[in-house]
Parts: C-alpha cells; structure tokens; sequence
C-alpha cells in the first residue's frame, strides 16, 4: 500500500509540475474574442499556445531594445489577472515586437 501511495504522490508531483493537472483544461480566460495575435493563439491552443507566442512577443520586444516582463502586465502568473495598465501595454508590446 505504500508503494501505491508513493507512486500516486510523485504521479500528482508530476502532472501539477507539468501543467497537466489544471482544473480549467488551460482554457484561455482573457484573450478570448477578437483578432489579437494573443486571441488567436488562445483559440489555436489555449494557454500554453498563448504564454508561448507572449514569450516570444517579449524575447522580439528586447531583441528591438524595448523591455517588458510577463509580471508588468500580469499581477498573478497562476490566473494571468491583468494590471490597469495592462491593455495599453499591450499595445506597446505588439508595436515593439512587430507581432500584430
């Protein structure tokens, strides 16, 4: 039995670590209508298709001298709550990466 119960443990370790445990499937909450590079991601993929192309959003943005971090528009990296400013910073993103 407690071979089982270790077994289950890391099994859980794993898929939480992974993503895989996620009670919302990794639906996209915020990027969910219109025509931004991010909704279309979401769409796509979901989450993990939307986090991937922001990184990639972010890595052009400083490739081209602008700064941003994924904490400058998300105050949580768990439910991607946005700051106030987040919408207008978006903006800025797209126009800095090239990504629109």
């Amino acid at each position: 039995m407690s071979r089982f119960f270790g077994s289950a443990v890391a099994l859980a370790f794993i898929l939480a670590v992974s993503g895989g445990a996620r009670a919302d499937g990794g639906k996209c909450t915020l990027a969910t209508k219109g025509d931004s590079p991010t909704a279309k991601a979401c769409a796509k993929g979901g989450r993990d298709e939307a986090k991937k192309l922001m990184k990639e959003m972010v890595k052009k943005a400083k490739a081209n001298g602008q700064k941003f971090t994924c904490e400058g528009c998300h105050k949580d990296l768990d439910n991607y709550e946005l700051t106030k400013d987040a919408k207008t910073d978006y903006k800025k993103l797209e126009e800095a990466s090239g990504i629109k």
